[in-house]
């Protein structure tokens, strides 16, 4: 072992690049105040079933799953901080992490959690891999003793924190060893983790799930005794019956909900994207100057006007360069690309050979083929596809809008059967190297909105290797500007989400440093808000 991360000359670049700063010596667990709460409700929907091999792959499945597993790192309101790990140490090359188990944690079933439990977890998962967890770099892993486990890494890799020992749960060997596949063999009964809640039923039609407090939890007994994810007709209603304790609420509504004596209100950064998908494999949109002309027929900040309940109090317009305002890695010269111009895109198009060749206001190619489509949109962002359709027919587009749910839409887009879709997704707070659609693409079905141009995956591969701080944001800037050019997919907003709560149930609610829990969930169902520590 070489130097403690007190660490993070080198690793606060790692998940913020905001600087340096001292990781945690010693650990989370110091008691935040306040007393015991005995249940929490939740407004619940599906997020699949919380093992790390059924959850649905997206933020909130990804939080469900936490509540059962933990990582080798945390997340709090400030940073990184030690939580199965009590300390770690980064070799000089930055290949080799070491990592310091705290002593005496055990399963949930109290069988002792130890080193070969780390090994047996990347060893497996790289067997049966799992596309929210990315462990291509990793070379090796190994115990060393009861409580040590070595990271070997392939090249430097510099959101290891937050990527990899922040976002693995860490599964027990005498649990998973003889599962041969566990996305068809996995059950409630075999969920037994280390975290602070053990799962008390799940029930997929209703997307209910209950969670009790795990009292021998090795930070302390969990302040919330009980994690109640309750359906819901109308959350706000529920909120305001007082069926559920907290709600995400419309901008439009947050001078309501402050008001009203019983609740409290409070917003978070705006690191979620509402984009239009291109088909990139598909004409028209396999050519550059069809995706930049819609650019220029969509306007964004009169979309965020139009559509969204607040309007620019609700969401502020989407970048071309992909990143949002509010991140520390946003490029202001990308976001002001494209400005709303129907005439330049009309040229654009007609550069592509797409122009309005029979007067009937439906563009034709060259081989006369209408440009007509089907823009697939999310149920909830039913009103922003209506107003996309309109801006486009200003330059011929003709679009029919159906609407599908999330999950469904995720399926359209991985398939690559659609020509337009309307879909969404988190991680924009986090380390620009591994959000999702941005940096390097795993294929995931978040992810196909990455550039394919060597060029930009070549700057992607930088950004993941460099450790100054500096020169990683210039990369940072350089790969907005790419992605705004290649543009595979458009940015049209980034929603400012709001939260009301009742505060004489639990009134720890905080929002996760550096991009959100794990690799950037901006949400905040942090656990470590239920436990009660920092």
């Amino acid at each position: 072992m070489t130097r403690l991360v007190a660490l993070l000359a080198a690793v606060s670049l790692l998940v913020s690049g905001c600087g340096t700063k001292q990781a945690p010596s010693g650990g989370a667990g110091q008691p935040v105040g306040g007393g015991a709460v005995a249940e929490l409700k939740l407004p619940g929907e599906d997020w699949g079933l919380p093992s790390p091999f059924t959850f649905y792959p997206r933020g909130p499945g990804y939080l469900h799953l936490s509540f059962i597993y933990d990582t080798l790192t945390w997340k709090d309101d400030k940073g990184v901080i030690p939580w199965l790990a009590e300390k770690w140490e980064m070799s000089p090359d930055a290949k080799t992490w070491t990592f310091v188990l705290r002593p005496n944690i055990k399963w949930q079933d109290g069988k002792p959690l130890t080193a070969k439990d780390v090994v047996f977890t990347f060893d497996y998962l790289k067997k049966h891999p799992v596309e929210w967890f990315n462990l291509e770099m990793i070379q090796e892993v190994k115990a060393t003793d009861e409580r040590t486990v070595v990271f070997t890494l392939k090249s430097p890799y510099v959101p290891f924190l937050q990527q990899v020992a922040g976002n693995v749960p860490i599964i027990p060997e005498h649990i998973w060893s003889g599962v041969q596949d566990p996305r068809k063999e996995s059950r409630p009964e075999m969920l037994v983790g280390s975290g602070p809640y053990k799962l008390l039923s799940y029930d997929k039609s209703q997307g209910a799930y209950s969670y009790q407090a795990n009292e021998d939890y090795f930070l302390g007994a969990p302040k919330v005794k009980k994690l109640l994810f309750v359906p819901t007709g109308d959350k706000l209603a529920s909120l305001e019956r007082g069926d559920v304790d907290f709600a995400d609420i419309p901008a439009s509504l947050a001078a309501k909900f402050k008001a009203n004596p019983k609740l409290k209100v409070f917003s978070i950064p705006a690191f979620w994207v509402l984009k239009l998908q291109f088909n990139v494999d598909k004409e028209p949109f396999s050519n550059a100057k069809v995706r930049q002309a819609v650019a220029y027929a969509v306007n964004r900040e009169e979309l965020v006007k139009r559509a969204v309940p607040g309007g620019l109090e609700g969401a502020k317009p989407g970048s071309p360069g992909f990143l949002p305002p509010d991140s520390s890695w946003h490029d202001p010269e990308a976001a002001k690309l494209y400005p709303p111009d129907v005439e330049k895109a009309k040229a654009l198009l007609r550069e592509a050979g797409i122009y309005d060749r029979d007067g009937d206001g439906v563009a034709e190619d060259e081989k006369g083929r209408k440009m007509q489509f089907t823009l697939f949109a999310p149920q909830q962002y039913t009103r922003e596809a209506e107003v996309v359709k309109l801006m486009l027919k200003e330059v011929g587009f003709a679009c029919e809008v159906k609407a599908l749910d999330m999950k469904t839409i995720d399926g359209v887009i991985s398939s690559g059967q659609f020509d337009l879709a309307i879909n969404g997704h988190g991680g924009l707070g986090g380390d620009p190297a591994i959000v999702m659609g941005f940096g390097i693409a795993r294929g995931g079905i978040l992810t196909p909105g990455t550039p394919k141009d060597p060029a930009y995956r070549e700057l992607a591969q930088k950004l993941l290797t460099t450790p100054n701080p500096e020169q990683r944001k210039a990369i940072c800037r350089q790969m907005q500007q790419m992605y705004a050019q290649v543009l595979p997919c458009l940015p049209l907003y980034y929603p400012i989400w709001y939260y009301a709560y009742n505060p004489a149930i639990f009134d720890g609610w905080f929002f996760t440093a550096e991009g959100g829990v794990g690799i950037g969930i901006p949400m905040p169902y942090n656990k470590a808000a239920f436990i009660g520590v920092r």
